[in-house]
């Protein structure tokens, strides 16, 4: 059967409509991938792993290297596991603030974790005497502590950790965490995260320094944590945030195909930055996203429409 334009038209707007909402898209398989080059990636003498506790949310990866800092240089081989050949940088990423992980997520429906054990899985030990060379851990106050003003509440880059996260269609990403270790350091739990969630990636860091506060609206110079490009960065525009994120309660975003959005999390308000630093779990769930009633509606009309031409041009002449 010839279809009229107004018919085409309408399988083009409802197509379209379910494109956009994810909906009618090819699912493809998550995948994870880590920066797998911790800066400080030797064993303590005692043979315990000193990620937990020992480093700052740092990784290897920035040009703020220098014998200033004291760390264990040696000849670290930047990369990241889960790229391809090579071990490129996820989605191009060319910024010098710290990037911990990346995740591409497909079609609606699908799941994705990062975490430590996740890493482990996939990509299996790094050799060097550790579980695996990755970053995933945080300190009770890295995205906003519990300090008094004037001191605080801050965020502070030291435990911040960034990730990013692409979709190749358009639907709702949930993102949710779960603290996995005891603290480092005697005090509360580190059980509740915030996260802020930015469009865009850096992609050029001036004078980067992982040191120092980038969240504290209450300072004498607030620096809020919807500003854009926090970390004196270039190329991240502020999206939303939540700072009550836990395995529970999670934040919801929609992730437009093909955009990539920077993920800044850290614990919210249960201690001071360097203190309970703890492994944590981040599990994202995706969804469709809902077509609008209105949009319904609207290809109801249209088909009503065509119902009536196709009613006159069946009428005698």
């Amino acid at each position: 059967m010839k279809k009229s334009k107004i018919s085409q038209g309408i399988t083009l707007v409802m197509a379209g409509a379910a494109i956009t909402m994810g909906v009618m898209t090819e699912a493809t398989a998550a995948t994870t991938m880590y920066n797998m080059a911790v800066r400080n990636d030797a064993l303590l003498p005692n043979g315990i792993s000193n990620r937990i506790g020992g480093t700052d949310g740092w990784v290897w990866g920035s040009t703020d290297d220098g014998p200033s800092f004291n760390w264990n240089y040696g000849t670290p081989t930047p990369g990241f596991a889960g790229t391809g050949a090579g071990n490129p940088t996820p989605f191009g990423y060319a910024g010098k603030a710290h990037l911990n992980w990346a995740v591409q997520l497909g079609g609606a429906g699908e799941t994705a974790q990062i975490s430590t054990a996740d890493a482990l899985l996939r990509y299996g030990p790094s050799g060097t005497g550790q579980l695996t060379d990755v970053e995933v851990d945080t300190g009770a106050g890295a995205w906003q502590d519990s300090q008094a003003a004037p001191a605080g509440p801050t965020g502070w880059k030291h435990l911040t950790d960034i990730g990013l996260i692409k979709s190749d269609v358009t639907q709702n990403v949930t993102l949710n965490l779960t603290r996995l270790t005891a603290p480092s350091t005697p005090g509360l739990p580190n059980d509740n995260f915030g996260i802020t969630v930015f469009n865009g990636m850096d992609t050029n860091t001036g004078a980067y320094s992982h040191h120092g506060g980038w969240n504290c609206p209450t300072c004498a110079t607030p620096t809020p944590f919807t500003a854009n490009n926090p970390f004196g960065t270039t190329g991240l525009t502020y999206f939303t945030h939540d700072g009550t994120v836990d395995s529970i309660n999670g934040l919801t975003f929609t992730a437009l195909a093909g955009q990539v959005y920077s993920i800044y999390l850290g614990g919210a308000g249960v201690g001071v930055w360097n203190r309970n630093v703890s492994d944590y779990q981040l599990d994202i769930a995706t969804s469709p996203v809902p077509v609008p009633a209105a949009a319904w509606l609207f290809g109801s009309a249209l088909a009503g429409l065509i119902g009536v031409h196709r009613r006159r041009s069946a009428a005698p002449v």
